[in-house]
């Protein structure tokens, strides 16, 4: 027997919501105009099914007849039945003697679950009032119910309306209720425990279902609500006092101290947080950060806001670090990475400590666990005071710091849970004790947020979602909206569920989003007209609902079909990708947004037009993310989101020579360069240069640099990569090319060519929204300019402008601080020369950079030998040359460690024997210290013939900045042993450098 009931069309007041009958036309709860509802369009909503079904029912079917059976199931389903429609559920359909009803289809209320669990109670009740007159007969009829919450898509058939594997859930926990027994599922219990009492089941293994359910069965039934909760600590004042002591403690000690507070959702941390940050004002500056997800790759959100809070807190600009931002330097040099941003955040720490102590307050850190994690466990910044950091999450163990400095919110006790409830009955100016005290103390389980919520029903008012911790992602993706609370899911539902399309839109379009977005964005994306939008702000406005909200709008996403979430995400990725063209930063997040768009179509619709098409935006977003990573030296993100891209399988020659190109760059920059060159040809044979002009010359470019750093330069390739680069127009592949040539430049001792090739590759890095190889420029610019020809005022005067453009990359701004530095020192500047490359040790240090770090150290030691402290510059040589082993960089230790000899005067055991096609310092170097060793064993001539070799190798260098380290080396080198000609000769040859330098 399968028989549908064709559903209500009741009035429904669109104030407040409240159903009358269909003849009414005002509303019964507050008098307003009403009309009569059309049949509902298909909307996602969150519903709560109840499925009752019959004991050994083919058992009395058999032993009782047709006919005796029937009258039998006519009465239980209208008990049933009328007990649902009493609590205003829906009847959806019989199966066989099992009756489905629904709670919520037609319009959420917050207490949907709670009526459910209450018709189930009333069907029981009137079942047994049946059950004298059926014994009477020798019937035994017993029935058993399994409810289960959730989102389901409501169509507008007469039957099977509610579509979902809710409806499942709920059938297959009926088969585990007993007899006469109501079993919830886990959402439903969340919502409908305030109202009854429930004693939790062991987890069952149902049919259809990957994991047990977790389930609890009914035993009675709830009081009225009360009023509004109350901020109150109850439990917490022994946690308040060793909080403010420790916290005191560390305001008064330098550096960074990190304290961490523990806790589950709604135990009262955020009510700490706030009161201690308002007992703090008076000694210091207080910071309060809650931390929100920004999707599922870096975290980098709450870096990000920390950062602004602290530049307003200082009156300085967001992302920056030193002098102000230079608009002239396009958009390429202004995207730090996560380590640089925690470098500038303990930057910005260190400089607003200095005045007063700074403590900030990080709630739900456990959404940024490891990016906070970094950050505390980073170095002290020299020169600052006292920042303390707060973290306040529900588990942190990924957390750098002892056990000592975690602290645990505590659960209420019993007694404490009392003397909350008496202070909500104080407040509310309830009649005497608060009814059913002992019920809600118990369910609460030392839980305040609980509590209060058992309160305010207790109190026969509605309870709302404030106080409550959701741990709901704010990000863009849909993957953790099942996160959010059911009963602030529920509540808010309600509300929504009562807007038009347009305005349930435009909170949806928020929601995906993700935490705070400007108006413009949002009205560029939510895909509807002026007066559509103004329709929906005063639907919003009418009900009371935040469109800055970004929990209004999470709630809202989930009412999205996933069609429309599809359609919004694109919209969203589109705008972000134009935006990027302005904003290169925007490609993360437009990358992000378009993966969930195509993830969305692809469940929808696999295969379809749509599909193909959200994939390809993903990979297009996917690909110019990983430029950007690439252009600002990230490259292990980059080669990630390439390999992202590849995943999607998106069939073409241009996309493949798109993909190739990032990851055979990456490749070879993470130290993998034989296959990143296999790569190259694989993808050079595969796909034709036209399918992708800048790909194919980016893939020649990439081989061309392969095989340089192997001591192999090929000019041909080298021809058809300009070519290329010349036909698709593309400036960022030029800048590369000409990097190339710049380093082939200096490396054959022409410093002033490399210097010229680099301004014109400078020039077009600017005009490139991505370029490969763009922090290679700068440093090498920078370089050229300190070795090069260009007198020391001008090329300090370059430097200064370059790291004013690059002042919000710090990794970048280092690398041009070196050079920097190097130029100090040659005008007699020694110690401003140190103080530069001690802060530019500090950023290699505080990001990871360790070749960053290494350059540093060899910096150090050649401004210390130009101002003749030798013994100082062989030690910072020394660090360099480990620092370089370590990492594999041979060449590298090697040159650092000749450097060293020089200055001490001591040659190594193993001397060098650079090729012919080595670059010229290494040359020279080997020949000086083959001088050196030769005057060490006695041999004069030799050690002379060595020194003049050495002397050729440095003729034929163009650049004055470079020579003079040398020159000096040979300097001291000829007063040892060579003739006293050839010592005036070396000493007017470095007077001349330093005069046309300086």
């Amino acid at each position: 027997m399968n028989t549908t009931l064709a559903p209500r069309n009741d009035a429904v007041c669109r104030r407040c919501g409240a159903t009358g009958p269909p003849a009414a036309r005002f509303c019964m709860a507050c008098g307003v105009a009403i009309t009569a509802t059309q049949p509902a369009q298909a909307r996602i909503r969150l519903v709560t099914v109840v499925f009752c079904d019959v004991e050994r029912s083919t058992e009395l079917a058999v032993r009782l007849g047709g006919e005796l059976w029937n009258d039998v199931l006519e009465a239980y389903f209208t008990d049933v039945s009328q007990a649902l429609h009493a609590r205003g559920g829906r009847l959806e359909k019989f199966i066989g003697d099992a009756v489905v009803g629904v709670f919520g289809a037609d319009g959420e209320h917050e207490d949907d679950a709670v009526r459910a669990v209450q018709a189930a109670g009333e069907a029981l009740r009137r079942l047994a009032a049946r059950a004298k007159a059926l014994r009477r007969r020798g019937i035994e009829l017993s029935v058993r119910f399994g409810i289960a919450s959730g989102r389901v898509l409501t169509t507008t058939r007469s039957a099977s309306f509610a579509v979902g594997p809710v409806t499942n859930r709920a059938a297959r926990l009926q088969q585990f209720a007993p007899s006469g027994g109501v079993v919830l599922d886990l959402k439903t219990w969340l919502l409908a425990r305030q109202a009854v009492r429930c004693r939790p089941l062991d987890p069952v293994e149902a049919k259809g279902f990957a994991q047990p359910l977790r389930c609890w069965l009914v035993e009675q039934h709830g009081g009225p609500p009360v009023g509004q909760p109350v901020d109150e600590l109850v439990n917490q004042r022994r946690l308040m006092a060793d909080l403010t002591t420790r916290l005191e403690r560390a305001m008064r000690e330098p550096g960074l101290s990190t304290l961490a507070l523990e806790g589950d959702i709604g135990v009262g941390k955020t009510r700490i947080l706030h009161q201690l940050g308002r007992a703090l004002e008076s000694r210091g500056q207080v910071l309060f950060v809650t931390c929100k997800h920004d999707g599922d790759r870096r975290g980098l959100w709450p870096l990000q806001q920390l950062d602004h809070e602290l530049a307003r807190l200082s009156g300085g600009q967001a992302g920056q670090v030193g002098p102000a931002r230079d608009e002239r330097a396009g958009r390429s040099a202004a995207h730090p990475s996560a380590e640089e941003l925690r470098w500038t955040l303990r930057r910005r720490l260190a400089r607003l400590s200095r005045g007063r102590p700074v403590v900030v307050i990080v709630d739900d850190c456990h959404k940024a666990l490891d990016q906070l994690a970094q950050l505390c466990g980073g170095p002290d910044e020299p020169g600052g005071g006292s920042v303390v950091l707060l973290l306040s999450g529900r588990v942190l163990p990924a957390l750098p710091i002892p056990e000592a400095d975690r602290l645990a919110v505590p659960l209420l006790a019993p007694a404490e849970s009392r003397t909350l409830l008496e202070s909500l009955s104080a407040r509310l100016s309830l009649p005497g004790a608060l009814p059913h005290a002992d019920e809600i103390v118990l369910r609460s389980g030392g839980n305040p947020l609980f509590l209060e919520q058992l309160a305010a029903l207790t109190a026969s008012e509605t309870a709302t979602e404030t106080g409550a911790e959701t741990g709901a992602e704010t990000g863009a993706g849909a993957d953790r909206r099942d996160l959010i609370a059911p009963s602030a899911e529920a509540a808010l539902g309600s509300r929504i569920d009562r807007l038009g399309p347009q305005a349930v839109r435009i909170l949806g379009c928020a929601g995906a989003w993700g935490g705070q977005v400007a108006l413009t964005d949002l009205l560029a994306t939510c895909g509807m007209g002026e007066a559509e939008v103004d329709a929906a702000l005063s639907q919003l406005a009418e009900g009371g609902l935040e469109l800055t909200s970004a929990f209004v709008g999470e709630v809202a996403y989930t009412r999205l079909r996933l069609a429309d979430r599809a359609r919004v995400h694109a919209d969203i990725a589109e705008h972000l990708r134009r935006r990027a063209l302005r904003h290169p930063g925007d490609i993360d997040s437009a990358a992000l947004h378009a993966e969930h768009a195509h993830r969305a179509w692809h469940d929808l619709a696999p295969g379809a037009a749509e599909d193909r098409s959200a994939a390809a935006r993903a990979a297009g977003c996917l690909c110019a993310a990983a430029r950007l990573a690439i252009s600002r030296a990230d490259v292990s993100l980059g080669l990630e989101l390439a390999g992202r891209a590849r995943r999607l399988r998106i069939a073409g020659p241009a996309l493949e020579a798109e993909i190739g190109a990032i990851e055979t760059y990456a490749l070879a920059a993470c130290g993998r360069p034989a296959e990143a060159l296999a790569r190259i040809r694989r993808t050079r044979a595969r796909v034709p240069a036209r399918a992708n002009l800048p790909a194919a010359a980016n893939l020649r470019a990439n081989e061309l640099a392969i095989l340089f750093t192997r001591g192999t330069w090929d000019a041909e390739l080298l021809r058809q990569a300009h070519r290329l680069a010349e036909l698709s127009g593309d400036a960022g592949t030029r800048a590369r090319l000409l990097l190339l040539e710049a380093l082939r430049a200096a490396q054959s001792g022409d410093y002033r060519a490399a210097e010229a090739s680099l301004r014109v590759a400078e020039s077009q890095a600017r005009r490139a929204a991505y370029c490969f190889g763009e922090s290679e420029i700068f440093g090498n610019l920078a370089l050229c300019l300190a070795y090069g020809g260009t007198p020391v005022t001008q090329a300090l005067a370059e430097c200064a402008d370059l790291r004013r453009r690059l002042a919000e990359t710090p990794v970048r701004d280092a690398a041009v601080a070196c050079p920097m530095a190097f130029l100090l020192a040659m005008r007699g500047h020694g110690r401003r020369a140190e103080s530069l490359l001690a802060e530019a040790e500090s950023v290699f240090a505080g990001t990871g950079h360790l070749i960053g770090k290494a350059g540093a150290y060899e910096f150090r030691g050649m401004v210390r030998e130009l101002q003749d402290d030798l013994p100082g510059a062989a030690g910072w040589l020394d660090r360099a040359a480990a620092l370089y082993r370590e990492m594999g960089l041979a060449a590298a230790a090697e040159r650092c460690r000749m450097k060293s000899a020089l200055a001490t005067g001591v040659a190594p055991k193993a001397p060098l024997r650079p090729g012919p096609r080595a670059p010229w310092d290494m040359r020279a170097l080997a020949h000086q210290v083959a001088a050196l060793r030769q005057h060490r064993l006695g041999h004069v001539e030799a050690a002379r013939e060595h020194l003049a070799a050495a002397l050729h190798e440095i003729e034929g260098v163009r650049g004055e900045g470079a020579v003079i380290i040398a020159l000096r080396s040979c300097l001291r080198l000829s007063a040892s042993f060579g003739s006293e000609a050839d010592t005036t000769r070396i000493g007017a040859a470095l007077m001349e450098a330093e005069k046309r330098k300086t």
